[in-house]
């Protein structure tokens, strides 16, 4: 793995157990052992699955670190299927704004591993807009070896 990982949106969710539109990352623009910084622009996208009518809630940004956080452990595994996980906590959640859909540009998503022990692990995130914060917290994760589900 490299700092500079570069897989367009495709690739990068060839490497998530998330296919297809619900899938939120769009590109990497930072990558090492303790965390990693992704790019979308997800959030603006009218047919966004996590839409819930008309309006996309800023918990979907849980959704978002979460994929970004799957997709850290995938890069720093094998080339083998995507691990199946499951987030067990969220917490510290804090959020500057209701909805992510109303964001003109990208959002930038962070996630810093704090611990990991064997299939444990907890990061810290944050989703940025123009430089400001707009959501963050905690999630702990659980993976497992083998074929992630569909969709």
């Amino acid at each position: 793995m490299t700092a500079d990982t570069q897989l367009d949106a495709a690739r990068l969710c060839e490497r998530l157990p998330h296919t297809g539109d619900v899938c939120q990352i769009e590109s990497v623009s930072h990558c090492d052992e303790d965390g990693i910084v992704c790019l979308t622009r997800a959030h603006r996208r009218a047919d966004n699955p996590l839409r819930v009518g008309d309006r996309l809630g800023v918990l979907a940004g849980v959704e978002m670190a979460g994929q970004a956080m799957a997709l850290h452990q995938a890069l720093r595994g094998d080339d083998g299927p995507p691990r199946t996980g499951v987030v067990t906590r969220a917490g510290d959640l804090r959020w500057q704004v209701e909805r992510l859909d109303q964001l003109p540009g990208p959002l930038v998503i962070q996630v810093t591993k704090e611990v990991e022990a064997g299939e444990l692990a907890r990061y810290r995130f944050s989703l940025s807009h123009d430089e400001q914060v707009v959501v963050e917290g905690r999630l702990s994760v659980l993976t497992t070896s083998g074929e992630a589900p569909p969709g």
